[in-house]
């Protein structure tokens, strides 16, 4: 049987905390490592603490420790994935169903977040205005202000809902997504999901009439501190039509266009022809923008 100290860890671990960073203030770290190697039990109240410094309910901890598991999670972020890049409506269908009935079973958090990121990709897909209560945002700030350290699950939940929120809302949780997730930059899909949310930061300061500049610079220059891999050509692809569309709001149309059109291109030749669409259709909105 799992033991309870094992699920403690490996949310340690995926949250990116340090035995003595998770024991501070609350119990010594030698204790600490016999909880999580099975070697001693620990007292309620020490574990009420540990799961407040990890962002945790006792309902989340138990589930994770009972059903979910941190592979399950990756499989969910994969589908979701998946059925965005193919524009797979049923495929988001069948996930959306599933996080329903584990709300209405479980009634944790954690599902009600899930059932809010696939609503914003099915909106998109369905070229649909996406449109949420104040109480589903709420929940989110709520939630990703106070986590501290942001892993895997933080990111990927942020980077599929920060176009429902305010320009300002955006500003903060960006820099805070980079800041409080620099211990896991070594994990290859924690570091690109980094970089997703930058460009996709990137692309929402520019996104209105009047653009973000100053802002634009500061998370600019957090994106070119990380290393892009040369064969992440999507990355360096979608970068370069960014910065694009940013040369034409500042009035460089020509550089702009000419940036943004090689973009398009490239997605061409990769076989992205939706994305060449998308980009094309964007290039036309800011042109028209800027007449």
């Amino acid at each position: 049987m799992k033991k309870y100290g094992e699920t403690v860890r490996r949310v340690r671990e995926q949250k990116g905390y340090t035995m003595q960073q998770l024991a501070e203030g609350i119990l010594s770290v030698s204790f600490l490592s016999k909880f999580e190697r099975g070697e001693s039990d620990i007292s309620l109240s020490h574990i009420t603490r540990l799961l407040e410094k990890l962002s945790l309910t006792f309902e989340e901890f138990f589930y994770l420790h009972e059903d979910v598991g941190f592979d399950r999670l990756d499989y969910f972020f994969d589908k979701v994935e998946e059925a965005y890049v193919n524009r797979d409506l049923d495929l988001l269908t069948e996930l959306k169903e599933i996080a329903l009935e584990k709300w209405e079973i479980h009634g944790l958090e954690t599902f009600r977040h899930n059932l809010i990121m696939i609503d914003v990709y099915d909106s998109i897909i369905r070229s649909e205005k996406i449109d949420f209560r104040e109480d589903s945002l709420s929940l989110l700030y709520t939630y990703l202000f106070d986590v501290e350290i942001w892993g895997y699950y933080e990111l990927k939940l942020y980077n599929s809902t920060m176009f429902l929120m305010p320009p300002e809302m955006v500003i903060t949780l960006s820099k805070n997504a980079f800041e409080k997730s620099f211990r896991f930059r070594k994990l290859k899909k924690i570091h690109k999901t980094i970089i997703a949310i930058l460009i996709n930061t990137l692309t929402y300061m520019m996104g209105g009439a009047v653009p973000y500049t100053e802002q634009y610079k500061v998370f600019l220059g957090y994106l070119e501190s990380l290393d892009i891999p040369e064969d992440e050509l999507y990355i360096r692809n979608s970068l370069l039509q960014v910065k694009g569309i940013y040369e034409i709001k500042i009035g460089n149309r020509e550089k702009g266009v000419e940036m943004v059109q090689k973009a398009i291109s490239i997605f061409n030749d990769l076989g992205s022809n939706e994305l060449a669409v998308t980009t094309e259709n964007y290039l036309t909105i800011v042109l028209d923008q800027k007449k």
